[in-house]
């Protein structure tokens, strides 16, 4: 399954899902990123009143919590994650630059497996402590791309 907030026509994935050779779900970056955490969290999922109304409530569990009506999400667990960082110790503690922050530490800790590209890899204690998002727990390779070798 793959999941995605917004998808390029053409493509080999497009080919794979015309083929039914793989699944896609579009979501929102509010009910993505609800999944994402409680994928994270280890909880078992959430209640979230977004797409009461529309055709993403089809088939899927409700529940009205104090008069509100709400969606069952189920978490968002990945096999794989592979997030962007500005810097990496030898340890896999990240630091980030800008909007890589935003997703990377979830998905870090959403994933059985995370493999994060940075610019550059530094020793140990080279990061300051109170900058670390991301501690090298959840991290389990480090890729150096330097600024110049990215499209």
């Amino acid at each position: 399954m793959l999941y995605g907030l917004h998808s390029r026509k053409g493509g080999a994935l497009q080919e794979q899902y015309e083929a039914g050779k793989t699944e896609l779900e579009h979501l929102g970056h509010g009910t993505f990123t609800s999944r994402i955490w409680a994928g994270a969290a280890g909880i078992g999922g959430l209640y979230n009143p977004v797409g009461i109304g529309t055709i993403l409530e089809e088939g899927q569990e409700k529940r009205v919590i104090d008069g509100k009506e709400y969606i069952f999400q189920k978490p968002i667990k990945a096999d794989f994650a592979f997030i962007g960082a500005y810097k990496a110790d030898l340890y896999g503690n990240l630091i980030y630059k800008g909007t890589g922050r935003q997703y990377g530490p979830l998905m870090a800790k959403a994933a059985a497996v995370t493999i994060a590209e940075v610019d550059e890899i530094v020793e140990p204690g080279e990061l300051d402590a109170e900058c670390i998002v991301t501690p090298g727990i959840y991290v389990n390779r480090i890729i150096q791309v330097p600024e110049e070798d990215k499209r």
